[in-house]
């Protein structure tokens, strides 16, 4: 890093060794980006930073789904950003090197334009780290870089002759011709690309972080590319009204430092090889192979008897070639849930059973494997998930003077529930699993809290809780903090409950903006069991034998133990983004505590093994979570001292 009378200059290696230079100008009438090359090649010139904010009032806490700041009396407040270099600030972490420039405003925030730079990598990271003041702050953020390119222009006031790359829903490269209008585009992989004189740049959100949390998925249009004047722009954007109920956004709490991130990837080749390039990053938006590990989705809400009623014994439903291109193996479906009959007492709930039974074996083959289950969320207090190993039929209801179990001619032995008792033995009997659903928000609001002392929750067939990244909060790299909060806190409690990687949304298709919400559990197992032996992956799952993924980073090989108060970590790890840091959270039977280790020295598409060790007094319990620079993660489940 150099600083000169009127710019700063950054250098750095690529993955190839090869040296570029990013100037900043400091001049606040220019451009803050002079120009970003390599070699002798100006790849980007007379480049601004972009950023347009909404942002609203949350209602319910931040831990609340069932909100929309869009519905709120105040209503949502755009702003587009306004910067105007005020000082500059630069400072290494590990081998990178972050320079931030302070002037910027952004509707509520206030704060800074910043720039990481990754050594061994092609890879630039933008973010407005700002802040604000307001209580209850939610927000939505579009950001872009806009770029000068005045060999693109054509007669005419704002005619150009650029172009914007992406891959369309369809998995199809398309260029298309940029206007004046900034155009939303629906493209998968969430990235989109443009050709400058010298060469290309690539811009993507975080791949997970960058989504709040919704019940469905479709693409809307989350990438955008304009051009007029000379200037051409591509960047990123959100909608705050998805024309749904529950569109909560990213949470803001007073005084805390929000990153909104835009990854840059820059290329001296053309558009399309910066696409390709960026898709390195999520393995192509799939869940690579890992030998002696069986990947688990786990709470989906397809609908999917009532639609295989509806349409035939031969009809291949969406998800499955979906989940099957994702690298998902197996797949936890919870049907009745808002559709069928689950409160039947009588034929039509036991035929819809059966019916859900023969279209998952229908599914079901060498390479995908479909478990039934339901989120029955009767007797036990919340949303929970119940997993049999093998097809159980069972009621929700049981009058006076039923009997708990009937022979049925057809079906076999029938269940008849009529509370928790009931439905802890069943579970006991049959071998099944339960886990509350996304604990402490939605319908799990005060659960498990609630039901700390009840017989069923103490007994090890509840597992534990579900982890999804819900809430979005910018000012951590890590996702899901509130299901931990929730792990954490029974851990100390003395309760031996793991979390599972849960999606928990509906319809899906192959046009949906999906691994954005995606999640998944590599369970250790040498092979994919058969329909009829499904329970197998049930039982690694009960065992603790797996580690949970946003998919970016993977764990085959974590060891946690230690004598005395001492922990002993040894993890073997493989990742695409470069790493940010490890943490070993612990806890004593009263208090949480977190150890990071910082692993900003990590490059991309990296692997190693890492060993801690720390001082632990009183240690009763301890996990590992490593988190990349994207806020990407990977986490195992509590050891027990």
């Amino acid at each position: 890093m150099e600083a000169k009378e009127k710019s700063l200059v950054v250098r750095w290696p690529d993955e190839s060794s090869r040296l570029w230079r990013a100037e900043f100008s400091l001049d606040p009438s220019e451009p803050l980006i002079s120009e970003i090359t390599a070699g002798n090649k100006k790849v980007i010139t007379g480049a601004v930073p972009l950023y347009w904010c909404e942002s609203g009032k949350r209602r319910g806490g931040w831990d609340n789904f069932f909100d929309a700041p869009a519905t709120h009396p105040d209503g949502m407040r755009r702003s587009m950003g306004r910067f105007k270099l005020a000082s500059v600030k630069a400072r290494t972490m590990g081998d990178r090197v972050e320079v931030a420039f302070s002037g910027l405003r952004l509707g509520v925030f206030r704060g800074a334009v910043a720039y990481i730079f990754y050594p061994g990598s092609r890879l630039i990271q933008q973010e407005a780290a700002v802040s604000t003041r307001e209580p209850d702050t939610a927000y939505f953020y579009d950001a872009g870089l806009q770029m000068l390119i005045p060999s693109e222009r054509t007669p005419g006031l704002f005619s150009m002759a650029a172009q914007a790359t992406y891959y369309d829903t369809s998995g199809e490269l398309r260029a298309e011709a940029s206007d004046y209008e900034r155009k939303a585009v629906a493209a998968r992989y969430r990235t989109i690309a443009a050709s400058t004189p010298a060469g290309s740049v690539a811009v993507f959100p975080p791949p997970h972080q960058y989504f709040s949390a919704r019940d469905v998925t479709t693409n809307l249009r989350y990438v955008w590319h304009a051009a007029w004047g000379g200037k051409v722009a591509i960047g990123i954007r959100q909608t705050a009204d998805d024309n749904s109920p529950y569109n909560p956004g990213i949470n803001a709490p007073p005084g805390t430092q929000q990153r909104m991130s835009l990854f840059l990837l820059v290329s001296d080749g053309d558009a399309a090889a910066a696409l390709r390039d960026s898709l390195r990053y999520t393995n192509r938006d799939r869940f690579p192979d890992l030998e002696g590990y069986q990947t688990l989705s786990a709470h989906w809400h397809w609908a999917y008897t009532m639609q295989a009623l509806q349409h035939g014994p031969d009809w291949v439903p969406p998800f499955k070639p979906v989940l099957k291109a994702m690298g998902v193996k197996a797949a936890i479906d919870m049907d009745f849930h808002g559709d069928g009959h689950p409160r039947d007492l009588g034929e039509t709930r036991l035929k819809e059973l059966e019916a859900f039974f023969r279209a998952c074996r229908a599914q079901s083959d060498s390479e995908f494997l479909l478990i039934p289950s339901e989120e029955a969320n009767v007797y036990l207090g919340g949303h929970w998930a119940l997993i049999f190993p093998h097809p159980v039929y069972w009621f929700m209801s049981r009058p006076e003077g039923t009997e708990f179990v009937s022979q049925d001619a057809s079906y076999g032995p029938v269940y008849h529930i009529g509370s928790a008792a009931d439905v802890l033995e069943m579970i006991r009997r049959e071998g099944g699993l339960v886990y509350q659903t996304h604990p402490r928000t939605k319908g799990s609001a005060g659960y498990p809290d609630k039901i700390l002392k009840t017989d069923y929750f103490r007994d090890p067939r509840y597992l534990g809780a579900g982890w999804k990244a819900m809430p979005s909060d910018l000012s951590s790299f890590r996702l899901g903090r509130r299901a931990f909060r929730v792990l954490d806190d029974l851990s100390n409690w003395g309760f031996r409950k793991r979390l599972l990687g849960e999606v928990d949304v509906f319809q899906i298709d192959s046009t949906h903006e999906l691994y954005g919400h995606m999640n998944i559990n590599y369970v250790r197992l040498a092979r994919l069991p058969s329909y009829d032996n499904y329970g197998q992956i049930l039982d690694a799952v009960a065992k603790g034998d797996y580690f949970v993924t946003t998919g970016e980073i993977l764990l085959p090989k974590v060891s946690i133990s230690g004598q005395g108060g001492e922990i002993l970590v040894r993890a073997a790890a493989r990742w695409t983004f470069p790493l940010q840091f490890a943490e070993v959270v612990w806890g004593d039977g009263s208090e949480t505590t977190h150890k990071t280790f910082p692993l900003e020295t990590t490059r991309e598409f990296g692997s190693g093994i890492f060993e801690w060790k720390l001082d632990a007094p009183g240690w009763k319990w301890a996990r590992l979570a490593i988190w990349d620079a994207a806020g990407n993660g990977a986490f195992v489940n509590p050891v027990w001292k």
